[in-house]
């Protein structure tokens, strides 16, 4: 790449500059969904990062266009502003018109591929248009008009995913999409990085991200004392704005195109800041919503032992029935409930009922939570999922078995990744299953006194990576399946 002069300099720091604003929305949402993060922080954190990738797109639009003169060494003036704000104004108008088209899309009766089709078809036309618009400008016009693709294709995909009833279907196409498409970017992404550039600035690249970390530090402080936010996350804010992914990468491809001169070796100078963000941001990210306290995590469960403990909360026939057959098949069972002092014959029961005040933290202490393998919940769908929730993050519970009341709350308690029974069609199925496998359904009920079905935790390292026919296991025994690391394997 040959020197730059003072104007190309000065190009290449206002492009840089937009591109190292970007973060990654896609990054700082499956990190709050892993760690089950909710709080001001987290809402704060997201609502930034949301924003300022809206905002990158239009600043770099901008910083391009100004880029674009400093380079064809146009005089800036009054017409300049009037073309750069008309710029602008004729992206947003072909961002509706983007919209619109694919809301015709989607409203109309096609078969769903070619839907797919027609979108990928708009979004290349889009890139397309630009290009030739830009071209036609630079020949026909004494002026160049820099359309940005990825500020009309924003416009559009928020007028059809907020103004629109093809919401759904226009980000299930999304998804469907995505994949391929992801592929080729990244591939592409890839094919094109310079090795040699990349060896000659990585000292610069890694300067560039100690300043970039620098400068999101004071203006997320300084935003944070303007906005009165806590000391707390004034402090640690700006390790969550660190991460940055794909329009970051897609802004540099766009800049590699659009200025060939000294593109290239930018988007690789780039491209390489970026993947030292992606590294070194989400643990940073993690560690920000620990010291908040607005983790909510799985915490770690109970030691491995040969007691099996179960607790069930709500004490009535159907919890005191199943305490029974726990215990009948060598589990020991606590029945937690606020209105045990109440229950006839308590201290004579044959089950071990304990009275708590209410579902607490504490209760569930002097419960011995800590060491339960099984909690059962059989109260109402919010105590139920108190409780879970509690175990959850607490005591790190396995298995977590609720009996709703609700069915439409079935998403929260598996988010928790606990087993939800509704009673209304739990006989209905279980029926259904006695009809179309009798012999399954008596094998999984132990109905056959010959025949049980039996789940054994093997703790001996010994055998460790030994084969299922190297047990010496007896000729009756079948192995249905084996779970390991939470993934189950199908032996037969």
């Amino acid at each position: 790449m040959q020197p730059l002069s003072a104007a190309e300099r000065l190009a290449v720091a206002l492009v840089g500059g937009a591109i190292l604003i970007a973060r990654s929305p896609s990054s700082a949402i499956a990190i709050v969904n892993e760690m089950r993060a909710h709080g001001p922080f987290t809402q704060m954190v997201l609502g930034v990062t949301m924003l300022t990738d809206v905002a990158v797109i239009i600043l770099f639009a901008v910083n391009s266009s100004v880029a674009d003169t400093l380079v064809s060494n146009l005089t800036f003036d009054i017409s300049f502003i009037f073309l750069l704000v008309g710029e602008l104004l004729l992206s947003l108008a072909i961002g509706y018109g983007v919209g619109k088209l694919i809301e015709t899309l989607l409203r109309s009766h096609l078969n769903s591929w070619l839907k797919r089709g027609g979108l990928l078809v708009i979004g290349y036309a889009v890139f397309l248009m630009a290009d030739l618009v830009r071209e036609a400008s630079h020949t026909q016009l004494p002026f160049e008009i820099f359309l940005e693709s990825l500020l009309i294709c924003l416009i559009g995909a928020f007028y059809v995913t907020n103004y629109t009833a093809v919401r759904s279907e226009f980000l299930h196409i999304l998804e469907e999409i995505g994949p391929p498409i992801y592929v080729a970017f990244f591939t592409l992404t890839g094919a094109t990085l310079q090795l040699d550039v990349l060896a000659a600035t990585w000292t610069i690249a890694v300067a560039l991200f100690a300043v970039r970390m620098v400068v999101i530090f004071l203006g997320s402080y300084s935003g944070g004392l303007l906005a009165r936010e806590p000391a707390l996350f004034n402090r640690l804010s700006w390790l969550t704005f660190i991460t940055q992914a794909g329009v970051g990468l897609g802004l540099a491809k766009e800049t590699a195109a659009a200025f060939p001169e000294w593109g290239a070796a930018f988007a690789t100078m780039i491209i390489s800041v970026i993947v030292i963000s992606q590294l070194v941001g989400p643990p940073f990210f993690k560690w920000a919503i620990q010291q908040v306290g607005e983790a909510h995590g799985r915490a770690a469960g109970p030691a491995i032992d040969d007691e099996r403990i179960a607790l069930i909360f709500g004490l009535e026939s159907q919890s005191l029935a199943l305490a029974r057959l726990l215990q009948g098949n060598g589990w020991q069972v606590k029945v937690a409930s606020r209105q045990a002092n109440s229950h006839e014959n308590l201290h004579e029961s044959d089950v071990d009922i304990h009275p708590i005040p209410g579902l607490t933290l504490a209760a569930m202490h002097e419960l011995g939570a800590e060491k339960a393998d099984a909690i059962i919940t059989m109260l109402s769908n919010d105590e139920n999922y108190q409780v879970c929730e509690m175990a959850y993050e607490h005591f790190g519970t396995e298995q977590l078995v609720v009996r709703l009341t609700e069915l439409n709350d079935v998403a929260r308690f598996r988010a928790l990744g606990a087993v939800v029974v509704d009673p209304a069609t739990a006989l209905v199925n279980l029926m259904d299953h006695f009809v179309r496998s009798p012999a399954a359904t008596s094998l999984l009920l132990d109905m056959d006194e010959e025949q049980r079905v039996l789940e054994l935790l093997v703790r001996n390292p010994n055998l460790h990576k030994l084969t299922l026919r190297e047990l010496r296991l007896p000729l009756d025994v079948l192995v249905l399946s084996i779970n390991r690391n939470g993934a189950s394997v199908i032996s037969h």
